[in-house]
Order: structure tokens, then sequence, then C-alpha cells
């Protein structure tokens, strides 16, 4: 494909994922939320195309939206997290075998700039869009503004896999990747998880299995610690998408 042959198309599927608000990448949420797309060149670092939807999220012409703009309208406190998650997203992509590759897709949040200068949570997914017998060519990248149905302002980090392969929850370093790769839970934790599920609490957990509220506690504090997870909600959510429970 000639190269303006390549960037017509590229600049027509942004547009129309803008236009149709993709289920590829949202197929978890249901909510019409603003957005734009990009594609962006991983051999010679830039963005090729970008989707008329960034005049609407922030407010800029989809033309000038180069490399060097797209960092320096991310907030000063979120540059540092924000690079820290491409490099492990990186490292992550790297472990894969490339026929992998379109298997996942990589999800971090941070705030963006606005033109009026109003920062916005955006939700960044990146999946590949071009790939060789040895290397990933290019990304479609998403923005999501997601201000106004995330509350908390802790950005993080997620691979989500698709086609039957794990996810990756909350990743914070590589260690994280292959722990969240290795769980494994008792016969025990497997039927307490499993009642956490139906809404049981830990006294009913109790009393269904026959077993003191301190050692149910116990169980519970030793599965969020064994996934690195702060309450059952995110623990159940990492279970079911691993197909553990």
């Amino acid at each position: 494909m000639e190269w303006n042959e390549f960037l017509k198309t590229a600049h027509e599927l942004t547009n129309r994922l803008s236009v149709a608000n993709s289920r590829e990448f949202n197929d978890h949420l249901d909510l019409k939320l603003d957005l734009y797309y990009f594609i962006y060149d991983c051999i010679n670092p830039q963005i090729i195309t970008c989707s008329d939807g960034i005049s609407n999220v922030l407010g800029y012409n989809p033309i000038d939206f180069t490399l060097e703009k797209f960092f320096d309208l991310i907030h000063p406190d979120d540059k540092e997290i924000f690079m820290k998650h491409e490099h492990l997203a990186l490292d992550f992509c790297l472990s894969l075998e490339i026929e992998k590759q379109k298997d996942y897709k990589i999800i971090h949040d941070f705030r963006m700039r606005k033109s009026d200068g109003y920062y916005l949570r955006i939700m960044q997914q990146t999946a590949a869009y071009e790939i060789s017998e040895s290397a990933v060519l290019k990304t479609i990248i998403q923005h999501m503004d997601i201000t106004n149905i995330k509350a908390s302002p802790v950005p993080e980090l997620h691979f989500i896999g698709r086609n039957g392969h794990p996810s990756y929850y909350n990743i914070e370093t590589k260690a994280d990747i292959v722990k969240r790769s290795t769980l494994k839970f008792t016969k025990r934790e497997l039927e307490i998880l499993n009642l956490l599920d139906q809404a049981n609490t830990s006294e009913e957990i109790a009393n269904k299995l026959f077993i003191s509220i301190h050692t149910v506690r116990t169980h519970r504090k030793n599965l969020l610690h064994k996934t690195g997870c702060e309450n059952t909600i995110d623990l159940l959510k990492i279970v079911k998408t691993l197909k553990l429970l």
C-alpha cells in the first residue's frame, strides 16, 4: 500500500471508530463518552493521523496533534507515572509472541489539558494495528474522557486479554505481571470467593462453611494480599477475568 493511500485509510478508520463509538475498544462500557483515535508509528515515533473527535474532546485541530504536543498536554504531575506505565506496557508487549500482539490492549489513565486550560482525565487504550513477522509497526490508540466516571485520582495500568487470553489489572511493577499470571487458590479460598460472589457476608460464609468468623476474615485478608487488591470488588473482578472463578 502506498503511503498516501495508507494515510487516507488510517484517517478514515479513526474517524469511523469515533463515530461508531467502537465496541472493539469499549466492549466493557455501555456509556456514550467523548473520545477520539489516532495511529502511532512505532518504528519512526510519530502520530500519523488523528480523528476529528479530538476537537470535541480537547478543543485542538487534529492536524496539530503531534507526539510533542501530546506529551506537552499531559498534566505535569502525571508525566512520571505516564512514562512508567508506558515502559511497563512496552516490557509486557515485548514478552508476548508476535502472533499474540493483537490479542491484548493496554489501558491506563492520566490527565490532559484542554485548549481552555481545563484538565480532563483521559483513559488511553492501545492495540496493535499493523504487525510484521517480528514487530508491531503501528498501534491504534483511543483517548476517552472519563472525568465524570472515575472517582479515584490514582492512575491505573491494565493489560486486557481478548480471545481467551488472561488479563492483568492494577500493574505497578514487572513482578505484578508474574504474580497475576501465576495466581492459584486453595479449595477453601475458592469456596469463599464463590460465596463472596453471591454477596454473602463474612458471618454468612462462616455459617455455611462451618468455620469461625476469624478464619473467614483471615482468608479474605490473604486473598486481597495474594491478588494485590484493596477491596472485594476488585478481587472478584480479577479472579473472574482470569477465569479462576
